[in-house]
C-alpha cells in the first residue's frame, strides 16, 4: 500500500469512527463498551445522563457497580449465559450515583474487536412502561374492587360463549370461582338452562344490544330472575369480538311488585267490601225496625187470640217468616263486619263435636268427613252461633265442590305463631298484630278453583251452584272480620281447595254456652218507662205490647223530646228503652245528658245493630242493658226484669 492509499484507508477509519460515534451519541438508550471482565470502557452520553455520572467516571467501573445489592447475585448466571450464546437479555434495574434505582432493560453481545473479545449493551430506561405497567394494574384493581361492589352478576364472554371475566356477585350468586375462568357457559349451568343462556348470547351478538329477563337458578336452588343486559364488544379488524354482560337481580324487586299488586287489590275490595257493609248495615237496620213492626203485632195478636182460632197458624207462620227475614238481616250485619256477636271464651273443638250429627247429614252422600282436632286447643273469644255458621257453610261448600264423585272433607283444629309477613299473605288480614292464632282448616278433594274464581270468592251473591243465593262466604268473611280474625285460602284446580280460618287465641278456660229462655212472660209487671224511637211503628208497638205487661209507657220521637221529659219527670221513670239511632241528637248523647240529670238512670238500648258493635261505645258508662231489634215481647219483659230488679 503507498501512502496515498494509506492517507485515504486512514481517513476512511476516522470517518467510519466519527460516524459510529455520532450514531451511537445520537441513541436514547445507554450502550456500554465492556471488557469480557465486565469493565466498562466505553459509553455514551446517554448513559450518563441516566445514571448521573461524568463519562470519566462511568469508564473503569465495574458493571457489577451498577447493580443494586439485592441483584448481583444475578451477574454470574448473565455472563455465563452471554459466553454461551453470545448474547443475553434481562430486565431489571441499575444503581445510580445517587443510590436510586432505575428499571431497565438490557441487551447484551459479544463481538470480536481488533483488540479483542468484547460485549456491546444497550439498556433502555422502561421507567415509563413500568409506570404505565404499574398503572394499568392499579386500573386493573380498580376495575376489579368496582365491578366486585356492583349488586348485579357481570362478565365477559368471548364468541364461543367462553367466560373471560365475572365478578364477584356472580360467582356468589351461582357458587362460581376463577375456575369458570376459560370455560364454555355449558360447562358451567345445568344443559337446558346453557342452551337459551347461549341462544341469548347468539342474539345479542346479532343485534350488536339486547336487554331481557331471564330466569336462572342459582347454587342454592333457588329460581331468581334476572334483567339481562348484553352487548356486543368489539375488539377489531384482527380479533373476534367479545360479549360483555350485566345482570341485575330483580326477583325481590318482581316479587314487591306483586305484593304491592295483590295489596292494592286486597285494598280495593276491602274498599268495595267496606262501602257494601256500610250499605248492608244501615238496610238491616232499618229492615228490622220493620221487622220489630211486623213480630210485634203478630205476637199481640196471639195473646188476643184464643188457642183455638183458626188465625193462629197463620199468626205463627208471619212469626215463622219474621223469624227467617231477621235470619237474613243477621247475615247482612255479618257481611258488613258488625253482625250480632255474644262473644265467650270458647272451645272450637267442642263447638266442631257438638255439630258432627249435622254435619254428617248435611253433606253429599259421595263425601266423607274426616277429623284431626288438636288435643289441647287454645281457647278463643267468639260467638258460638257465628262460629257454627262458619262451619256449616265450609262444609257445605266443600260438599258441593265434589260435584258427585267420591272424595274427603278434612276438618283440622290447631294453634300457630304468625308473624306479620304470614299474616300479611292472608285475605284481608287487617294489619293484625303478631301473637298465637288458633286456626279451622276445612279442606276438600273437589275441583279446585281457578283464578277468576278465587278473585271474587268473597264478592256477596257470587256463587258457581246453579241454586246459589244468599252472602254465602261474604257473610263469613264478615264474621271472622268480626272476631278480629282472616281467612287464607289455598285452591288448585283439580286437585281441591283448603279454607284456613286464624282467630287470635286467648288465655282462660272455655265458658258454658248460655241458653236462652223464651218462655212467655205473662206476670203483670208495674213501672213507668220511657220508650224513645224515631220510628212510630215501633213506638205503637212498644207501647202497646209494654202497657198489655202492666207498665205505663210515655213515649217520645227523638232524643231531644226524650231528654225534655226525662228532666221533668224522672224521679217516676223507672226505666228508659233508647233507641241508638235517631235524628237531631243519637241514644248515645240522649244517654249522656241524662246521665247528668240522673247519674243511676236506667237504660236498655235498642238497636239492630249487634250488641258488641253498640255495647263497646257504652263500656264503662253505666249502661243497663242491650235488646236487639226485632224482639219479642218475652224477651223485652224478661230484659226489662232483669235490669229492673
Amino acid at each position: 500500500m503507498d501512502k496515498n492509499e494509506r492517507i485515504l484507508a486512514e481517513q476512511a477509519l476516522r470517518d467510519s469512527e466519527e460516524r459510529y460515534r455520532t450514531f451511537v451519541e445520537a441513541s436514547m438508550d445507554a450502550i456500554y463498551l465492556e471488557s469480557i471482565e465486565g469493565e466498562i470502557l466505553d459509553c455514551n452520553e446517554a448513559a450518563c445522563e441516566m445514571l448521573g455520572y461524568r463519562k470519566d467516571e462511568l469508564i473503569g467501573k465495574s458493571v457489577t457497580d451498577l447493580l443494586p445489592k439485592n441483584k448481583r447475585y444475578l451477574l454470574p448466571e448473565i455472563v455465563d449465559k452471554l459466553m454461551s450464546d453470545g448474547e443475553s437479555f434481562i430486565e431489571g434495574e441499575n444503581l445510580r450515583k445517587d443510590g436510586t434505582t432505575v428499571p431497565v432493560e438490557s441487551r447484551a453481545r459479544v463481538i470480536d474487536t481488533p483488540a479483542g473479545k468484547r460485549v456491546v449493551v444497550y439498556v433502555r430506561d422502561i421507567s415509563r412502561w413500568k409506570q404505565s405497567e404499574k398503572e394499568l394494574i392499579e386500573s386493573e384493581k380498580r376495575f376489579r374492587s368496582f365491578m366486585d361492589q356492583l349488586p348485579g352478576a357481570v362478565f365477559l364472554k368471548d364468541s364461543d360463549s367462553r367466560y373471560i371475566y365475572i365478578n364477584q356477585f356472580m360467582r356468589k350468586a351461582f357458587n362460581a370461582d376463577e375456575s369458570w375462568i376459560g370455560k364454555l357457559t355449558s360447562e358451567c349451568f345445568p344443559m337446558e338452562e346453557a342452551h337459551s343462556l347461549i341462544r341469548h348470547d347468539r342474539d345479542a351478538f346479532d343485534k350488536n344490544y339486547i336487554i331481557d329477563v331471564q330466569k336462572v337458578v342459582d347454587s342454592g336452588g333457588k329460581e331468581r330472575i334476572f334483567q339481562i343486559h348484553k352487548f356486543r364488544i368489539s375488539k377489531g379488524e384482527s380479533e373476534n369480538d367479545m360479549l360483555g354482560g350485566v345482570g341485575l337481580d330483580v326477583t325481590d324487586q318482581l316479587n314487591a311488585e306483586k305484593a304491592r299488586v295483590k295489596l292494592e287489590a286486597q285494598i280495593q275490595h276491602t274498599q268495595k267490601l267496606e262501602s257494601l257493609g256500610v250499605l248492608a248495615g244501615g238496610i238491616a237496620h232499618d229492615f228490622n225496625n220493620i221487622l220489630m213492626a211486623i213480630l210485634g203485632y203478630a205476637d199481640l195478636a196471639l195473646l188476643d187470640t184464643s188457642a183455638g182460632s183458626p188465625v193462629v197458624p197463620s199468626l205463627h207462620e208471619i212469626e215463622k217468616a219474621t223469624r227467617n227475614a231477621a235470619d237474613l238481616t243477621k247475615q247482612m250485619l255479618a257481611y258488613s263486619g258488625k253482625g250480632t256477636f255474644q262473644i265467650i271464651k270458647l272451645d272450637l273443638n267442642e263447638i266442631i263435636r257438638e255439630m258432627t250429627h249435622l254435619l254428617d247429614i248435611s253433606i253429599s252422600k259421595n263425601a266423607v268427613i274426616k277429623y284431626d282436632l288438636y288435643d289441647g286447643l287454645p281457647t278463643i273469644e267468639a260467638d258460638p252461633s257465628q262460629i257454627r255458621q262458619i262451619i256449616m257453610n265450609l262444609v257445605t261448600n266443600a260438599s258441593d265442590a265434589m260435584d258427585k264423585t267420591s272424595g274427603v272433607i278434612s276438618i283440622t283444629t290447631n294453634h300457630m305463631e304468625c308473624d306479620s309477613e304470614y299474616l300479611s299473605a292472608a285475605f284481608m288480614n287487617d294489619q293484625l298484630p303478631d301473637g298465637k292464632y288458633v286456626y279451622l282448616e276445612v279442606s276438600d278433594t273437589g275441583n279446585g278453583m281457578d283464578e277468576e274464581t278465587l278473585s271474587k270468592l268473597f264478592d256477596p251473591f257470587f256463587t258457581t251452584k246453579s241454586t246459589g243465593r244468599g252472602l254465602g262466604l261474604s257473610a263469613v268473611l264478615g264474621i271472622i272480620r268480626g272476631h278480629r280474625g282472616t281467612v287464607k285460602v289455598y285452591s288448585e284446580l283439580g286437585k281441591g281447595t283448603s279454607f284456613k280460618i286464624l282467630i287470635p287465641s286467648v288465655e282462660g278456660e272455655p265458658e258454658q254456652t248460655a241458653v236462652s229462655d223464651e218462655s212467655e212472660h205473662d206476670v203483670i209487671q208495674k213501672g213507668t218507662l220511657l220508650l224513645v224511637d224515631d220510628e212510630s211503628s215501633i213506638r205503637d208497638i212498644g207501647q202497646t205490647m209494654l202497657e198489655k205487661t202492666g207498665y205505663t209507657v210515655i213515649t217520645s220521637s227523638d232524643g231531644r223530646e226524650a231528654l225534655g221529659i226525662f228532666r221533668e219527670r224522672h224521679e217516676e221513670i223507672d226505666c228508659v228503652i233508647l233507641d241508638l239511632t235517631m235524628p237531631h241528637m243519637d241514644g248515645e248523647e240522649t244517654f249522656r245528658e241524662m246521665r247528668r240529670i240522673q247519674s243511676d238512670v236506667c237504660v236498655i238500648i235498642s238497636s239492630g245493630y249487634n250488641r258488641q258493635d253498640v255495647t263497646r261505645r257504652f263500656t264503662g258508662k253505666g249502661l243497663a242493658g242491650f235488646i236487639q231489634k226485632p224482639y219479642r215481647l218475652s224477651e223485652l219483659t224478661a230484659k226489662l226484669k232483669e235490669v229492673i230488679d
